[in-house]
């Protein structure tokens, strides 16, 4: 039997001129460097990821989220 989707506030909290924090729920899922291209992502668990772009860089964030939950 498949579950319902439950709406999700997605929070961005800018920490630094080129650093951003992605949260869920009061759980930080991780942070995106925007100092340099490719954008760095780094997930909460300290591991390392490049995007192109902003949006990519939190779909990645969220798409590891909701595989570990």
């Amino acid at each position: 039997m498949a579950r319902k989707n439950k709406p999700v506030a997605v929070e961005i909290n800018e920490l630094d001129d080129s650093i951003s924090e992605v949260m869920i729920n009061k759980v930080t899922l991780g942070t995106v460097d925007e100092k340099n291209s490719p954008l760095v992502v780094t997930f909460a668990d300290g591991h390392q990821t490049t995007a192109d772009n902003f949006d990519d860089a939190v779909a990645s964030l969220l798409a590891e989220f909701n595989l570990h939950h």
